[in-house]
């Protein structure tokens, strides 16, 4: 009995000593690594996401699929996606809505700082991601899924030209926002210029009003007055030094492909067509973009068709040494390669065809003959001249052709973006090649296996919503 009575006091004094700690517990149960939004920094938070999304753009995405699904170079070896056999791109995916919320998280920090400059960054990030995500799948899940904790966990599909408005949205009120001026600390972009951000926003937003050219009508809007609106108030890329470009550094956070193992550089040879395309421009890039086969007994550069079997591929033309490499700038330099979000040549070539078709004032000819000195001075080329006087250059016939097609060249590089404009324009004309899975370029990527297992009932109304999970499907944005 007396070892029960010391027992029970035992356990009572532990009780009340545990209830007079709970503070003391609460505190130790704070993990100092995980703060909360409220708690984290946008200094930090900024570059992240800019170095993030833009690394997996372009080293990942622009290296490995647009550059390829465009026909600006081919593979001669892990030909998977030469000949459509393309993947649900998981880890793209993943990252995307990764850095979506983070740019919420950002947007959010803006708003409790009242510093209008962090929340219109936040309003352009999370636009450009958010049409690169769209633009990859169609219908994807969005106003469910960017809330951090509290996140759905069954998110819907958001549809394609709901997603849009959103996208549209935000950059009109992103430039708004940075109209009113802030400081950025941590911008790796303009160095914390809220008014080179709000040339950014109005430039993007030029670049996907002419992205739903087929769909004003859907949305209500009207698309050629809007984009006048925007040129009209000055506030837009007007030279080179507006580009949206982060270079990568010499030794940390260098150009993956600098110090990749020599195969996965060497597999990326110059295409057929742009070899064609090249060569009847006479075209001063091409040297600077590709080199010459390392057949000692040649000088000439040799295009790999696109589209073709390994064993084909890897045999073209007698082999590798007599298939044209990338230029030196894409393996021996670790810093030339930028992460691009946009440059002052595409809007000068979006800006080319709006004249043309009659939606914005100015001349073609002008705008047109702009985006290719700008693209070739970003090439370290400035005498350009006699290249623009060439009868085949000339904007004197063949208007669209020969503005997609300078379009085209000019986003080497520049993530899915010449993808993405050719299923709007469908030029230059490309082909499938001859082991090509499909008998027509890709309109989209298949959504990730995860969706179909986790996310099954917004899975299945995505697919009856939009069509079949295939490559094939059209998404709204081109229907």
């Amino acid at each position: 009995m007396q070892f029960l009575k010391y027992k029970s006091l035992l356990l009572f004094a532990l009780l009340l000593l545990a209830v007079g700690c709970t503070d003391d517990f609460e505190d130790i149960n704070d993990n100092p690594n995980f703060p909360t939004v409220d708690e984290a920094n946008p200094a930090l938070l900024l570059p992240k996401i800019l170095f993030e999304t833009g690394d997996e753009i372009t080293s990942d995405l622009a290296w490995g699929t647009g550059n390829i699904l465009a026909q600006l170079v081919a593979t001669n070896n892990f030909t998977g996606v030469d000949r459509y056999l393309l993947g649900t791109y998981e880890g793209t995916w993943n990252l995307f809505y990764r850095n979506l919320r983070d740019a919420n998280n950002l947007l959010a920090l803006g708003e409790s700082s009242n510093n209008n400059a962090y929340q219109g960054a936040a309003l352009t990030l999370r636009a450009w991601i958010l049409a690169n995500l769209t633009e990859m799948y169609g219908d994807v899940p969005y106003s469910g899924a960017l809330k951090g904790k509290e996140d759905e966990f069954l998110p819907r599909y958001d549809q394609q030209q709901d997603i849009y408005r959103s996208i549209l949205q935000d950059l009109e009120d992103a430039a708004e926002q940075l109209a009113m001026g802030g400081s950025l600390t941590g911008d790796i972009l303009y160095n914390g210029d809220a008014a080179q951000w709000e040339k950014l926003a109005n430039s993007l937003r030029i670049r996907y009003l002419m992205r739903l050219e087929k769909r004003w009508d859907d949305l209500g809007i009207d698309g050629p007055a809007l984009i006048q609106e925007i040129m009209d108030s000055g506030v837009h890329f007007t030279s080179t030094a507006d580009n949206a470009a982060v270079s990568y550094l010499e030794s940390t956070n260098r150009w993956p492909l600098n110090t990749a193992r020599v195969g996965s550089f060497d597999e990326k040879r110059m295409s057929q067509r742009i070899e064609g395309i090249l060569k009847d421009l006479n075209d001063p890039r091409m040297p600077i973009l590709f080199r010459p086969v390392d057949n000692p007994d040649s000088n000439e550069f040799v295009g790999v068709p696109n589209g073709l079997s390994e064993d084909a591929a890897s045999n073209f033309n007698g082999g590798a040494n007599n298939q044209s490499r990338l230029g030196t700038r894409f393996r021996e330099d670790p810093a030339t390669v930028e992460m691009t979000v946009m440059h002052y040549a595409e809007l000068m070539f979006i800006l080319a065809e709006a004249a043309q078709k009659g939606y914005v004032s100015g001349e073609a000819a002008d705008y047109y003959e702009a985006g290719i000195t700008a693209n070739m001075n970003d090439l370290g080329l400035f005498d350009v001249s006699d290249y623009l006087a060439q009868d085949n250059v000339a904007l004197t016939t063949d208007e669209l052709e020969r503005i997609a097609t300078q379009k085209w060249l000019s986003l080497f590089m520049v993530g899915n973006e010449a993808w993405f404009d050719y299923r709007r324009t469908e030029l230059p004309e490309l082909t499938p090649g001859p082991n090509a899975v499909l008998d027509q370029l890709p309109m989209r990527i298949q959504y990730p296996g995860s969706e179909q297992v986790l996310n099954t009932d917004s899975y299945n109304a995505a697919v009856a919503q939009q069509g079949p999970d295939e490559n094939t499907t059209k998404m709204w944005l081109v229907k």
